[in-house]
Parts: structure tokens; sequence; C-alpha cells
């Protein structure tokens, strides 16, 4: 493992397993792709597909919906982070395919 890989374990550990105002659960499963309850199932898959969509309106309707702002906050990174780890894989395995 890379010092970098090891990072990147460590930052999931964090935003997966670490105390927080969310549920563990509902982290993991935005991180994974998972099924997620409402009303976070929409703004979870904006955040994974397209987050340049997301807006203060998607906000405001979680705080309306009754999700405290931390807990948007750490769905949010869980989210991001799942996103981010799937792309990166899937360019690493390009990459690999393409030697």
């Amino acid at each position: 493992m890379s010092p970098h890989e090891a990072e990147v374990v460590r930052l999931q550990e964090s935003v997966l397993g670490s105390a927080a105002i969310s549920d563990r659960s509902l982290r993991a499963a935005a991180f994974a792709g998972g099924a997620v309850p409402a009303p976070w199932s929409v703004y979870v898959r904006k955040v994974k597909e397209e987050s340049y969509r997301v807006t203060d309106r998607d906000i405001q309707e979680l705080i309306a919906s009754g999700c405290p702002e931390d807990a948007i906050f750490e769905v949010t990174v869980a989210a991001a982070l799942g996103a981010a780890g799937f792309r990166l894989e899937s360019g690493l395995r390009a990459l690999a395919e393409a030697d």
C-alpha cells in the first residue's frame, strides 16, 4: 500500500466511522451509493452524479425536512468521497487496461 492509499483509508475511516450527528449507516450508504432514506435520496444522488447542480435550495429543503446542518455536511462529505473514490478506481482501471 502506498502512502497515499493509507491516507485515503484513514480519511474514509474518519468520515464513515467517527461519531457524528448523522447515523453511520446513512453515511455508509451515501458513500457506497446504496439506498438512503427520504429526504436524503435525491440529494445524495445529486451530490454523487451532478454535484455542480447542488444549490442552496437543496440544502434548505433538507433543513425544512428536519435534517440538521451538521448532518447535511457529513452526508455530503460521505457522498462526495464515495463518488471521488469510484471515479479514481475507474480511471486507474482504464489506465491499467490501456497498458
